[in-house]
């Protein structure tokens, strides 16, 4: 069972580095993309994923820009959310694995979710806001799924906090 759960483990650190590679290349992709874009109107057709903003950066390149940065913040907060998952990897324990470290990780997730959703949360609403003027904003921000994994990762690091004072009391009671 050990090795099955230490294979697991190895295999999820692999694609949890896969991931956060991934989400660095999109944020850079996203920013070189704004830049190149800021030069030729002609790029803000073909930003990274197909997004087409031509019509918002044709009307007001402050809310064009705007947008690319709620776009560009929430995905390096993701970036970063998978980075500290790669530190859990790195000081997880098997044999003890409520650590301190560990558990104020996963509070550090928690709290990094949760601000992407707030994030997300603003550029919806501002994307709305926008919609009112006249311009349109086609994203999917999924503030509702980042608030929710937030809640759900905070009762995790919650648990885990158990976990770290009940291991705590039953290394001092051997």
């Amino acid at each position: 069972m050990k090795k099955k759960t230490t294979q697991i483990l190895n295999l999820l650190h692999v694609l949890t580095w896969i991931i956060f590679i991934g989400l660095l290349v999109q944020t850079g992709t996203f920013l070189v993309s704004y830049v190149v874009s800021l030069f030729n109107p002609q790029a803000a057709q073909h930003l990274y994923l197909g997004i087409d903003l031509s019509a918002l950066r044709g009307h007001d390149v402050r809310a064009y820009s705007a947008v690319l940065s709620f776009i560009m913040g929430i995905s390096a907060l993701k970036a970063y959310i998978a980075y500290l998952a790669i530190r859990i990897f790195s000081c997880l324990n098997v044999a003890h694995p409520f650590s301190a470290e560990v558990g104020q990780l996963i509070a550090q997730i928690s709290q990094m979710t949760l601000s992407a959703g707030i994030v997300a949360v603003i550029a919806q609403g501002y994307s709305k806001w926008l919609l009112k003027q006249g311009m349109a904003v086609a994203y999917a921000w999924g503030s509702e799924e980042l608030l929710f994994l937030a809640g759900v990762i905070f009762l995790i690091a919650q648990v885990f906090r158990k976990g770290i004072d009940i291991q705590a009391e039953q290394e001092l009671t051997i």
